[in-house]
């Protein structure tokens, strides 16, 4: 397991943790994050990770910028854009030029908008294929909306990482979150993808967008879709695990 830094073009550098089984040779999984998260995703990056490197892929887990360890940002889809193309192309200069994608929630837009070239398809859990109406008041106090309004930016406490105090987004962060057109998101992907759904991803009006995308989708795509698991709640980690690892095998073989 080795701690690395990736530098993006803007001057900012990215934490991440990389790790290369003995039998890796070209195939490499990147994981992208969902929005207040970091590279563990809760442990469940950690899992999965894990699972494809038993299968022969070697892993990178990253933090965006202004997450985890990497350094200070404001956290906008831009960003998380050039971020995606450094870690990409930081796997691809180590000679993993054959990737898997491995994305979820809000990290499925970054994944969906950069589609770095190395990536030969992508697994997408809780995809956001389109646009959502966020109740921001009710997700933010008063004195974050007030900031957001008066200085355009506002911070929100992480209490995932100790090394990071807090989080900033921006007014731009709001936007990009809740206003995604289906056909931008799609523009530029030109691999197949896996997209998994769960139960509480109807409620969510999750399904309802991925149903809308069905005429965008790569020919050999595949949607799953359960309704027996709530991911969130830690349940059916063993079946997210083998249609992943699945679905990895088959679409990036060995040679």
């Amino acid at each position: 397991m080795s701690e690395i830094t990736i530098p993006t073009p803007r001057g900012i550098n990215l934490a991440g943790t990389f790790v290369n089984p003995v039998d890796a040779k070209d195939r490499a999984v990147i994981f992208s994050h969902s929005f207040l998260a970091d590279r563990h995703s809760g442990e469940h990056f950690d899992r999965l990770a894990a699972a494809y490197r038993a299968a022969g892929f070697a892993t990178l887990e990253f933090d965006y910028s202004g997450c985890g360890t990497s350094d200070n940002d404001v956290i906008t889809l831009k960003h998380q854009i050039e971020d995606l193309h450094s870690a990409s192309s930081w796997l691809a200069e180590q000679g993993f030029t054959r990737q898997l994608l491995h994305a979820h929630s809000f990290g499925t837009l970054p994944a969906l908008k950069a589609c770095p070239e190395p990536v030969e398809t992508m697994v997408l859990t809780s995809l956001v294929a389109g646009p959502l109406t966020i109740p921001w008041d009710l997700i933010l106090d008063s004195s974050q909306l007030d900031d957001l309004e008066k200085l355009g930016h506002a911070q929100i406490p992480d209490d995932t990482c100790p090394a990071r105090e807090h989080f900033v987004i921006s007014r731009q962060t709001l936007l990009d979150l809740s206003l995604n057109k289906t056909e931008d998101l799609f523009a530029n992907v030109q691999v197949p993808l896996l997209i998994i759904h769960d139960m509480d991803d109807e409620v969510r009006g999750l399904i309802e967008l991925t149903q809308e995308a069905f005429p965008l989708l790569r020919d050999g795509s595949h949607v799953e879709i359960t309704r027996d698991y709530s991911f969130g709640l830690g349940e059916g980690a063993e079946f997210l695990r083998s249609l992943s690892v699945e679905w990895a095998n088959r679409l990036i073989p060995t040679r």
